[in-house]
């Protein structure tokens, strides 16, 4: 491989310009240090997240240099330094690079990173026969770092010990994080119901994935409909966590109709808050729920609430790669695109339609 190469990247400058294609020449032998590699990234995924990123960049809170855009990421190693232990050249990994606004991205030719200071990388699993004939392993592998340590975090950042004999009730069961949340769920935690909310044209889709019972948000009263699944095939138990992948607030008014006591470590977990997020032109207020502040907090407390966000660690990454090999996880992809047909590719995620992870080609 020639040492001169052309580093194309999607970049912006603010939320004021447009997301455009630049090159930059870079030298490989000399662009890392002895703690560093240089990875040629095959696939990208893009997040919501990344995105909103995009919006958030208001010119008077940003510089004028050039920003490079999205996190998870598939490739393979093409220089190491000297003093990195874990990695050499031609390895493939997988993982979430966390960065905001920063001048290296994963929508990029290639990327370098210290193994190290960047936890949530690790070696790449295949998919084999479970990633069927459609994708790639490296397709595969950018789609699920950030959304699986979402789900993780979602199912056990309360220490709550869920079993076989626990209920979980996934707002937004066609989300990649709810996709997700299911597998680990099942196949990992050993929950015993799971049920999901989704459309009643997704329910057969999302059966496949693992849900007990789907329920139609859009046929019917929902929370009708949930009290009767409750009431009629659960025996009147609760759900001992209720997470939340889209934006929600119907059950809060009837939440001791659906979520057990808070002495029982309940949880109502969100990533997105209480309203759904426009994509197109997200807000900051949905992060920062204002009408059920009372009820979650101070002495006025009546459940067990929290807002998470994007989660990740190289455990995660590692718990991933062994439900992989074990044939227990495989991340739902939406759609796959061409580089050069990158803005399609966010016109589909902006579009809050998508079923599973829309992921680049970067390669």
């Amino acid at each position: 491989m020639s040492s001169l190469v052309t580093n194309r990247s999607i970049t912006y400058i603010n939320n004021k310009s447009p997301l455009i294609i630049t090159g930059e020449e870079i030298d490989l032998d000399t662009v890392y240090s002895e703690n560093e590699v240089v990875v040629e990234i095959h696939a990208a995924a893009l997040n919501p997240v990344d995105y909103m990123l995009y919006k958030f960049a208001f010119p008077l809170l940003v510089n004028k240099q050039p920003k490079k855009l999205c996190m998870d990421f598939s490739g393979v190693i093409v220089r190491r330094g000297e003093k990195v232990k874990e990695f050499k050249s031609g390895d493939k990994i997988t993982g979430k690079y966390w960065h905001v606004f920063g001048k290296q991205g994963t929508l990029s030719n290639y990327l370098v990173l210290d193994p190290e200071k960047v936890a949530t990388v690790a070696p790449s699993v295949s998919f084999g026969e479970q990633g069927g004939e459609e994708y790639d392993d490296f397709v595969l592998n950018a789609a699920w770092p950030l959304v699986f340590g979402t789900a993780l975090q979602g199912l056990t950042h309360s220490c709550q010990k869920l079993g076989p004999d626990s209920r979980i009730l996934i707002i937004g069961a066609s989300t990649a994080v709810g996709n997700c949340a299911v597998q680990i769920a099942k196949n990992y935690l050993k929950v015993g119901t799971v049920a999901g909310v989704c459309s009643k044209d997704s329910i057969e889709y999302n059966r496949a994935f693992g849900f007990d019972h789907l329920i139609p948000y859009d046929d019917g009263d929902l929370v009708k409909t949930t009290k009767a699944l409750i009431s009629d095939e659960w025996g009147g138990g609760k759900c001992d966590l209720i997470f939340d992948c889209v934006g929600n607030s119907c059950f809060f008014p009837h939440i001791n109709d659906v979520l057990k006591p808070q002495s029982a470590n309940s949880y109502y977990v969100t990533i997105v808050g209480d309203r759904k997020i426009v994509y197109k032109a997200p807000k900051i207020s949905n992060f920062f729920p204002v009408w059920e502040s009372l009820r979650r907090h101070g002495p006025y407390k009546k459940y067990n609430y929290a807002n998470i966000h994007s989660g990740g660690s190289r455990e995660a990454i590692d718990l991933g790669n062994q439900l992989i090999s074990r044939q227990e996880f495989v991340p739902q992809i939406d759609s796959v695109w061409e580089f050069d047909d990158y803005q399609r590719a966010f016109d589909k995620l902006i579009s809050n339609r998508a079923k599973g992870k829309i992921v680049i080609k970067v390669r």
